[in-house]
């Protein structure tokens, strides 16, 4: 596997994938992500910026994900253990609906974690829905500890930020 930044020629191939695990999602009763979000416009952005990463398998994508340091103002509220400022922030992470259940979240996360280490981070800073059990219980199985809950004004349900200390070797 590969963990690849995203080149300008794949944006039809990753605004399709996004597609497809909106979809996917929503049918498993998941409404944190929805028609408007993320959008075309939102990806392409992502893909200019040079935040959006891949995760490649025998040449098809397998994940995506953006990292930057770029966070939402609700984040202000929590009440984060890493206090030098020199986090990443994970955003719109998701597997390709036809390699779920083969362990690709895990293989994405240790690459955005070595990503995270080989830039100089301290820290790792993400979010999920609080109904998205796969997503809680995915970050906490790998070492993410709940920060505190918040509510972003589009949704009923909060949200929950996690956060990961780096230690470098």
């Amino acid at each position: 596997m590969k963990f690849v930044q995203a080149k300008e020629e794949q944006l039809p191939e990753i605004i399709n994938l996004y597609d497809n695990v909106v979809q996917v999602m929503n049918e498993n009763g998941i409404d944190q992500w929805g028609e408007d979000y993320p959008n075309p416009d939102v990806l392409k952005r992502d893909l200019e910026e040079g935040n959006l990463y891949l995760l490649k398998k025998d040449g098809k994508i397998a994940g995506a994900v953006v990292l930057n340091k770029e966070y939402e103002p609700e984040y202000k509220q929590i009440p984060w253990q890493d206090r030098s400022g020199n986090f990443l922030v994970v955003h719109r992470l998701c597997i390709n609906p036809s390699f779920q259940g083969q362990g690709i979240s895990k293989i994405l996360l240790d690459e955005i974690e070595e990503f995270a280490k080989t830039h100089g981070y301290s820290s790792i800073r993400l979010d999920t829905y609080i109904p998205n059990e796969k997503a809680m219980n995915l970050y906490e199985g790998q070492g993410y500890e709940r920060r505190g809950k918040f509510y972003f004004p589009t949704h009923q349900e909060p949200f929950m930020a996690f956060e990961k200390e780096l230690i470098h070797s």
